[in-house]
Protein backbone atom coordinates (compact mmCIF):
# COMPACT_ATOMS: atom_id res chain seq x y z
CA UNK A 1 0.00 0.00 0.00
CA UNK A 2 1.30 3.43 -0.89
CA UNK A 3 0.89 6.14 1.82
CA UNK A 4 0.17 9.61 0.63
CA UNK A 5 2.74 12.21 1.69
CA UNK A 6 0.64 15.09 0.55
CA UNK A 7 0.52 18.02 2.97
CA UNK A 8 -2.70 19.91 3.45
CA UNK A 9 -2.58 23.32 1.79
CA UNK A 10 -2.19 26.16 4.35
CA UNK A 11 -3.31 28.86 1.94
CA UNK A 12 -4.35 29.55 -1.59
CA UNK A 13 -3.66 33.30 -1.54
CA UNK A 14 -1.84 35.68 0.83
CA UNK A 15 -5.17 36.85 2.25
CA UNK A 16 -5.64 33.36 3.72
CA UNK A 17 -2.65 33.87 6.03
CA UNK A 18 -3.29 35.20 9.55
CA UNK A 19 -1.62 38.49 10.43
CA UNK A 20 1.26 38.69 12.87
CA UNK A 21 2.64 41.80 14.55
CA UNK A 22 5.54 43.34 12.65
CA UNK A 23 5.49 40.67 9.93
CA UNK A 24 4.49 40.70 6.27
CA UNK A 25 2.61 37.53 5.32
CA UNK A 26 2.70 35.90 1.90
CA UNK A 27 1.35 32.62 0.52
CA UNK A 28 4.16 30.71 -1.23
CA UNK A 29 3.53 27.21 -2.59
CA UNK A 30 0.40 26.95 -0.46
CA UNK A 31 2.38 27.79 2.73
CA UNK A 32 2.19 31.04 4.76
CA UNK A 33 5.61 32.67 4.93
CA UNK A 34 6.21 35.54 7.39
CA UNK A 35 8.94 38.13 6.81
CA UNK A 36 9.96 40.26 9.84
CA UNK A 37 9.25 43.97 9.42
CA UNK A 38 12.06 46.33 10.45
CA UNK A 39 11.50 49.52 12.50
CA UNK A 40 8.23 48.14 13.81
CA UNK A 41 7.19 48.27 17.47
CA UNK A 42 6.61 44.70 18.59
CA UNK A 43 9.22 42.89 16.54
CA UNK A 44 11.37 42.19 19.61
CA UNK A 45 14.20 44.41 18.35
CA UNK A 46 15.25 47.72 19.87
CA UNK A 47 15.13 49.69 16.62
CA UNK A 48 16.25 53.31 16.49
CA UNK A 49 12.89 54.09 14.87
CA UNK A 50 9.81 52.27 16.14
CA UNK A 51 6.72 52.64 13.93
CA UNK A 52 7.77 56.12 12.90
CA UNK A 53 8.87 57.34 16.35
CA UNK A 54 12.26 57.44 18.02
CA UNK A 55 12.60 54.14 19.83
CA UNK A 56 12.57 54.09 23.63
CA UNK A 57 10.61 52.85 26.64
CA UNK A 58 7.82 55.36 26.04
CA UNK A 59 7.26 54.89 22.31
CA UNK A 60 7.67 51.09 22.32
CA UNK A 61 7.56 49.36 25.71
CA UNK A 62 6.98 46.03 23.89
CA UNK A 63 10.58 46.06 22.64
CA UNK A 64 12.36 48.37 25.10
CA UNK A 65 10.57 47.46 28.32
CA UNK A 66 8.28 49.69 30.37
CA UNK A 67 9.29 53.12 31.64
CA UNK A 68 8.92 52.44 35.35
CA UNK A 69 10.83 52.15 38.59
CA UNK A 70 11.71 54.15 41.70
CA UNK A 71 15.22 55.57 42.22
CA UNK A 72 17.15 55.04 45.43
CA UNK A 73 18.24 57.89 47.68
CA UNK A 74 20.68 58.00 50.59
CA UNK A 75 19.22 58.84 53.98
CA UNK A 76 22.16 58.97 56.36
CA UNK A 77 23.97 55.67 55.88
CA UNK A 78 20.86 53.92 54.55
CA UNK A 79 19.51 53.62 51.02
CA UNK A 80 15.76 54.00 50.59
CA UNK A 81 13.22 54.31 47.80
CA UNK A 82 12.41 57.87 46.77
CA UNK A 83 9.08 59.09 48.16
CA UNK A 84 7.79 60.95 45.09
CA UNK A 85 10.26 60.59 42.22
CA UNK A 86 9.74 57.76 39.75
CA UNK A 87 10.46 57.01 36.12
CA UNK A 88 7.60 58.01 33.83
CA UNK A 89 6.96 59.26 30.29
CA UNK A 90 6.82 63.02 29.77
CA UNK A 91 4.94 64.96 27.08
CA UNK A 92 7.85 64.44 24.67
CA UNK A 93 7.78 60.63 24.90
CA UNK A 94 10.94 60.58 27.00
CA UNK A 95 11.45 58.29 29.99
CA UNK A 96 12.51 60.67 32.76
CA UNK A 97 12.35 61.12 36.51
CA UNK A 98 9.10 62.85 37.41
CA UNK A 99 6.20 63.04 39.86
CA UNK A 100 2.64 61.86 39.26
CA UNK A 101 0.29 64.86 39.14
CA UNK A 102 -2.07 63.37 41.72
CA UNK A 103 0.74 63.31 44.28
CA UNK A 104 1.38 67.06 44.07
CA UNK A 105 -0.28 69.24 46.73
CA UNK A 106 -0.20 73.04 46.93
CA UNK A 107 0.76 74.50 50.31
CA UNK A 108 -0.10 77.98 51.60
CA UNK A 109 1.58 79.71 54.54
CA UNK A 110 0.50 83.04 56.03
CA UNK A 111 3.02 85.40 57.66
CA UNK A 112 2.25 88.75 59.28
CA UNK A 113 4.59 91.69 58.77
CA UNK A 114 4.00 94.15 61.64
CA UNK A 115 6.32 97.14 61.94
CA UNK A 116 5.92 100.59 63.43
CA UNK A 117 4.40 102.24 60.38
CA UNK A 118 2.35 99.53 58.66
CA UNK A 119 0.89 96.03 58.81
CA UNK A 120 1.03 93.62 55.91
CA UNK A 121 0.34 89.96 55.25
CA UNK A 122 2.48 87.67 53.13
CA UNK A 123 1.09 84.41 51.75
CA UNK A 124 3.71 82.10 50.26
CA UNK A 125 2.45 79.23 48.12
CA UNK A 126 4.48 76.32 46.73
CA UNK A 127 4.05 72.67 45.82
CA UNK A 128 4.89 69.60 47.84
CA UNK A 129 6.96 68.14 46.35
CA UNK A 130 8.60 71.19 44.76
CA UNK A 131 9.82 70.35 41.24
CA UNK A 132 13.18 72.11 41.03
CA UNK A 133 13.12 72.17 37.22
CA UNK A 134 9.87 74.12 36.80
CA UNK A 135 8.15 75.18 40.04
CA UNK A 136 8.25 78.64 41.64
CA UNK A 137 7.56 80.13 45.03
CA UNK A 138 4.52 82.41 44.79
CA UNK A 139 4.35 85.39 47.16
CA UNK A 140 1.20 87.48 47.62
CA UNK A 141 1.90 90.55 49.74
CA UNK A 142 -1.03 92.69 50.93
CA UNK A 143 -0.89 96.02 52.75
CA UNK A 144 -3.41 95.67 55.60
CA UNK A 145 -2.96 98.99 57.44
CA UNK A 146 -0.70 102.03 57.51
CA UNK A 147 0.25 104.73 59.99
CA UNK A 148 -0.78 108.30 59.16
CA UNK A 149 2.88 109.28 58.98
CA UNK A 150 3.64 106.73 56.27
CA UNK A 151 3.64 108.18 52.78
CA UNK A 152 2.63 105.57 50.20
CA UNK A 153 3.62 103.75 48.05
CA UNK A 154 5.25 100.82 49.78
CA UNK A 155 7.96 99.44 47.49
CA UNK A 156 9.09 95.81 47.46
CA UNK A 157 12.66 95.76 46.16
CA UNK A 158 13.77 92.13 46.46
CA UNK A 159 12.88 88.65 47.69
CA UNK A 160 15.40 85.96 48.61
CA UNK A 161 14.82 82.30 49.44
CA UNK A 162 17.18 80.46 51.80
CA UNK A 163 17.31 76.68 52.20
CA UNK A 164 18.73 74.43 54.90
CA UNK A 165 18.65 70.81 53.73
CA UNK A 166 19.16 67.59 55.62
CA UNK A 167 22.61 67.28 54.03
CA UNK A 168 23.49 70.99 54.20
CA UNK A 169 26.16 72.27 56.55
CA UNK A 170 24.73 75.76 56.45
CA UNK A 171 21.80 77.77 55.12
CA UNK A 172 22.10 78.38 51.38
CA UNK A 173 20.74 81.14 49.18
CA UNK A 174 18.87 79.25 46.43
CA UNK A 175 16.74 81.96 44.80
CA UNK A 176 16.51 85.73 44.57
CA UNK A 177 14.62 88.30 42.57
CA UNK A 178 15.16 92.05 42.29
CA UNK A 179 11.92 93.99 42.11
CA UNK A 180 10.22 97.32 41.91
CA UNK A 181 6.76 96.20 43.03
CA UNK A 182 4.57 99.02 44.30
CA UNK A 183 1.61 98.96 46.69
CA UNK A 184 -0.25 102.27 46.51
CA UNK A 185 -3.20 101.73 48.83
CA UNK A 186 -4.34 99.83 51.91
CA UNK A 187 -5.91 96.54 50.83
CA UNK A 188 -3.86 96.38 47.64
CA UNK A 189 -1.70 93.33 46.85
CA UNK A 190 1.21 92.34 44.65
CA UNK A 191 1.94 88.76 43.53
CA UNK A 192 5.52 87.72 42.82
CA UNK A 193 6.87 84.42 41.43
CA UNK A 194 10.40 83.36 42.35
CA UNK A 195 11.89 80.18 40.76
CA UNK A 196 15.05 78.49 41.96
CA UNK A 197 17.53 80.49 39.90
CA UNK A 198 20.91 80.15 41.61
CA UNK A 199 21.83 76.67 40.31
CA UNK A 200 21.41 74.82 43.57
CA UNK A 201 22.00 71.11 42.92
CA UNK A 202 21.12 68.61 45.64
CA UNK A 203 23.12 65.40 45.96
CA UNK A 204 20.00 63.22 45.78
CA UNK A 205 16.93 63.28 43.51
CA UNK A 206 14.88 64.19 46.57
CA UNK A 207 15.81 66.40 49.50
CA UNK A 208 13.76 67.74 52.39
CA UNK A 209 14.63 70.66 54.60
CA UNK A 210 13.47 74.08 55.67
CA UNK A 211 13.15 77.34 53.78
CA UNK A 212 13.00 80.96 54.90
CA UNK A 213 12.50 84.03 52.79
CA UNK A 214 13.42 87.66 53.17
CA UNK A 215 11.59 90.67 51.73
CA UNK A 216 13.41 93.97 51.26
CA UNK A 217 11.14 97.01 51.12
CA UNK A 218 11.20 100.76 51.55
CA UNK A 219 8.77 103.62 52.12
CA UNK A 220 8.69 107.29 53.05
CA UNK A 221 7.67 108.59 56.45
CA UNK A 222 7.12 112.05 57.82
CA UNK A 223 9.46 113.01 60.65
CA UNK A 224 9.70 116.28 62.66
CA UNK A 225 12.30 118.65 61.27
CA UNK A 226 11.80 121.81 63.33
CA UNK A 227 9.29 124.48 64.28
CA UNK A 228 7.43 126.74 61.86
CA UNK A 229 7.12 130.50 62.50
CA UNK A 230 3.56 129.95 63.68
CA UNK A 231 4.74 127.48 66.30
CA UNK A 232 3.62 124.35 64.50
CA UNK A 233 5.99 121.44 63.93
CA UNK A 234 7.52 121.25 60.48
CA UNK A 235 8.13 117.84 58.91
CA UNK A 236 10.27 116.30 56.23
CA UNK A 237 10.16 113.02 54.33
CA UNK A 238 12.62 110.33 55.29
CA UNK A 239 13.28 107.11 53.36
CA UNK A 240 13.08 103.96 55.44
CA UNK A 241 14.66 100.73 54.17
CA UNK A 242 13.87 97.55 56.06
CA UNK A 243 13.88 93.77 55.72
CA UNK A 244 11.40 91.13 56.81
CA UNK A 245 12.57 87.56 57.48
CA UNK A 246 9.97 84.82 57.69
CA UNK A 247 9.87 81.88 60.09
CA UNK A 248 11.22 78.59 58.70
CA UNK A 249 8.87 76.31 56.75
CA UNK A 250 9.25 72.74 55.53
CA UNK A 251 10.01 72.19 51.85
CA UNK A 252 10.48 68.98 49.88
CA UNK A 253 12.58 69.32 46.72
CA UNK A 254 12.54 66.79 43.89
CA UNK A 255 14.97 66.83 40.94
CA UNK A 256 13.18 65.74 37.77
CA UNK A 257 14.13 65.32 34.13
Amino acid sequence: MILSGCKKAECQTSSDCSSKTCSVSKCEEKTCVYTPQANCCGNGVKDAIESGLQGNECTCPQDYGKCEGIPKIKVGVREEDAVYAKYLCNNFNQCVLGVESQEIAAQNFLDSIIVGFFKASSVVRYNKPFDMSKDSFEFKITLDDANKDLVLPLRITSIRVLFNGQNSRSELLVAEKSLNSIINNIGESVTIFVPLNLNYKPEEVEESGSMRYTIDYNYLKEVPSGVNPDGSTSTKLETVREKYTSPAKQVFFVKTG
